[in-house]
């Protein structure tokens, strides 16, 4: 699985890789269900993350991991970033938001700025 911890100046960061996977719905339940376990051995509400979507195609199937592993992971991370949403993927995003409650994303252009601004955190 591609998912990882990190550390970017000082800070711990959790990165879901969901790049890449094009429509493979398969691989995209393959990787919440790592996410998954992987975050519920986190205190609630520590965890930094920035979920990587680039080349990833939202689809019904795709879309309903991600939206099962939401409600999941909400305990444990305290804020989300998310890199790789572009154009009309950005108004998919904000109805995500609001299908999946409390996860709020905060959209950046690359991983470094994501990076950067959750280790500004500290």
């Amino acid at each position: 699985m591609k998912s990882h911890w990190t550390i970017h100046k000082g800070t711990r960061i959790f990165i879901a890789d969901f790049s890449h996977y094009s429509s493979d719905a398969a691989g995209v339940q393959a990787e919440a269900d790592h996410i998954s376990h992987l975050l519920q051995q986190e205190p609630p509400e520590s965890v930094l993350s920035i979920a990587n979507v680039d080349g990833t195609f939202a689809n019904d199937k795709t879309m309903r991991s991600l939206m099962n592993l939401v409600p999941i992971t909400n305990k444990y991370v305290k804020t989300r970033c998310v890199v790789g949403v572009r154009g009309f993927r950005k108004h998919l995003l904000a109805g995500f938001t609001r299908l999946t409650g409390r996860a709020q994303f905060k959209i950046f252009d690359t991983m470094e700025e994501a990076l950067d601004f959750l280790a500004g955190l500290r």
